[in-house]
């Protein structure tokens, strides 16, 4: 019984070992978990969405608490495993419910934010062969979401997450195909807009840019989170990028949201760049429009561009 006892204890250890360790790495994510709540404050303080439609200000709104409930709970399942169950190795492998919500709130932030993409791609292409695949791998990102949240709260432990492979590398795979087919469809739509009019190639250019970065990070800690845990899932270690990107999801929809402002000064008053959802009656105003008479470039020179009225939509970034 003594050598079954000590292999069994052993086991345990080598599941949970890892965990605090794990938890001490997660708290220098700390800031990265602010900034979330950050962006959502610039929103509202900075008079940003006063243009906007009441969709976008609950859409934002529904971020700012998902992205709260997302720190609260890592606040306190650090709490209870690095203090409260520090060195009790059976405790340390029970699952809390604070970690099951946590993990909830991030995978409803990054569908949250994919749906919010896919609806910005429809109004720019009303074409839903493009949009219509990104909004499947956003609802099977949220499917295999809640189905793995499921799984790990009847298992009760971290030592059975290992049985959730299958269903967390779907997860996983369809969030980073998602995100990767929202920035190279952006970056499509943005390129073949192009009209040669110097001032809105850069501003296109611009939007192209921040399609880029806010795909690259997203898709990136995603496909992470996928290696690490099949590699290492009772380790914990995946964790490392799969906690930070729900605060990424929120500066991908809410910093896109308060750029708008730096674009227009940049690009002069001319360009209008709302972001939010149109309706019919309201999709012909919903447009960057290049519509001054003159147009007076950095050289000197000037163009008529009166005859040459151009709209380029710019609902998405």
């Amino acid at each position: 019984m003594l050598p079954a006892l000590s292999s069994s204890s052993s086991s345990l250890w080598r599941k949970v070992s890892m965990r605090p360790l794990a938890f001490e790495v997660y708290t220098d994510f700390s800031l990265v978990d602010a900034t979330g709540p950050i962006v959502v404050f610039q929103y509202f303080r900075g008079n940003l969405w006063s243009a906007d439609s009441s969709g976008v200000k609950l859409m934002v709104l529904s971020l700012a608490l998902l992205a709260t409930t997302h720190i609260v709970t890592f606040i306190a399942w650090a709490y209870e495993d690095l203090i409260t169950r520090f060195g009790d190795l059976v405790a340390l492998d029970n699952m809390p419910r604070t970690a099951l919500v946590q993990l909830l709130a991030i995978y409803m932030v990054s569908f949250v934010s994919q749906i919010f993409f896919t609806s910005r791609i429809y109004y720019l292409t009303h074409n839903w062969f493009l949009a219509g695949p990104v909004g499947i791998l956003a609802l099977t990102n949220i499917g295999a979401g809640l189905a793995q949240t499921t799984l790990a709260g009847i298992g009760g432990t971290f030592s059975n997450l290992i049985h959730t492979e299958k269903v967390t590398s779907l997860q996983s795979a369809s969030t980073a195909a998602c995100d990767m087919a929202i920035t190279v469809i952006l970056c499509w739509i943005f390129h073949t807009k192009r009209t040669g009019i110097k001032s809105t190639d850069n501003l296109l250019d611009n939007l192209i840019i921040l399609a880029i970065n806010r795909g690259a990070i997203t898709s990136l800690a995603a496909l992470l989170n996928l290696i690490l845990f099949v590699w290492r899932p009772e380790a914990m270690i995946f964790m490392i990028p799969l906690l930070p990107s729900c605060q990424f999801y929120v500066l991908s929809v809410v910093g896109s949201l308060n750029y708008r402002r730096s674009m227009r000064e940049k690009s002069g008053s001319s360009h209008e760049v709302p972001l939010e959802p149109i309706s019919a009656s309201q999709h012909n105003s919903a447009a960057v429009r290049v519509t001054t008479s003159v147009v007076t470039w950095k050289d000197g020179t000037r163009s008529s561009d009166k005859d040459s009225e151009r709209k380029y939509h710019a609902d998405a970034v």
